[in-house]
């Protein structure tokens, strides 16, 4: 009888091992497709990104202000949310909240946008982070 009851005594500290490990499998699961699923959503936004394409085709003044010529390219809408004017010594940031369908071109005037009488770089700026450029001389 007191050889039983030794094993007994035993075999729990071998089920709380056993315990430990499968909770520590589980954890471990948990993590590993956690990471897995954010790496996914990680390339999904960086493959829209690289299909954007948005070109600035010509910025002109206007009686109303600033005329800028923009085209989507790209299979995806995109949103513009900035407009940017540089010249030598001006360095000035628009905010825009402006959205394009696939394939679309439009001209966006601003008043308030002034460009500068000498030469200027203008770059607008879409959500994904990707930029058009346009630089008069």
């Amino acid at each position: 009888m007191q050889a039983i009851t030794r094993r007994l005594r035993r075999g729990k500290r071998g089920i709380s091992t056993v315990i430990v490990v499968m909770l520590s499998l589980v954890l471990v699961v948990i993590i590993v497709g956690n990471v897995v699923l954010w790496s996914y959503q990680m390339n999904q936004v960086d493959m829209e990104r690289m299909q954007e394409t948005l070109s600035l085709t010509n910025v002109t003044h206007a009686m109303n202000g600033t005329l800028l010529d923009i085209k989507n390219s790209s299979p995806l809408s995109i949103h513009i949310v900035a407009i940017w004017i540089t010249d030598a010594t001006v360095h000035q940031r628009y905010s825009v909240d402006l959205f394009m369908n696939s394939g679309e071109s439009i001209e966006y005037i601003s008043k308030d946008i002034n460009l500068p009488q000498d030469a200027f770089i203008v770059k607008v700026v879409t959500e994904r982070g990707n930029v058009a450029v346009f630089s008069s001389s």
